[in-house]
């Protein structure tokens, strides 16, 4: 008598299948009021599935939020990093204008 194992869905086995949670528990989650995160999900900034042909009712997925809410702390912080010895004012033209050695610079070497 011989026992076959049971197949075992490689898909499955890798991702374990994770519920969906609701607009208030996505809220509290992100540290957001309700109907800002419900106005984010319709503009599609925010990672949400609506459910039902009326697209009223939304789920989320807590690690599509975590995934998303990291994204922008990195993206944030990038943009609002000052470059070492500007001015506000500065910012954008420092960023747009490459660096070129000047006379001052290459007297010195």
């Amino acid at each position: 008598m011989s026992v076959q194992p049971t197949p075992i869905n490689p898909v499955e086995s890798l991702y374990p299948v994770e519920a969906p949670v609701g607009p208030q528990d996505a809220a509290r989650f992100l540290k957001m009021h309700t109907k800002t995160v419900l106005r984010k999900a319709r503009s599609g900034t925010l990672p949400a599935h609506p459910v039902g042909k009326d697209r009223k009712r939304w789920h989320f997925y807590l690690s599509e939020l975590d995934d998303w809410l990291r994204s922008q702390v990195i993206t944030d912080s990038h943009l609002r990093r000052p470059v070492e010895g500007t001015t506000l004012a500065h910012r954008t033209q420092v960023s747009l204008v490459p660096l070129r050695p000047t006379s001052k610079s290459q007297d010195a070497c």
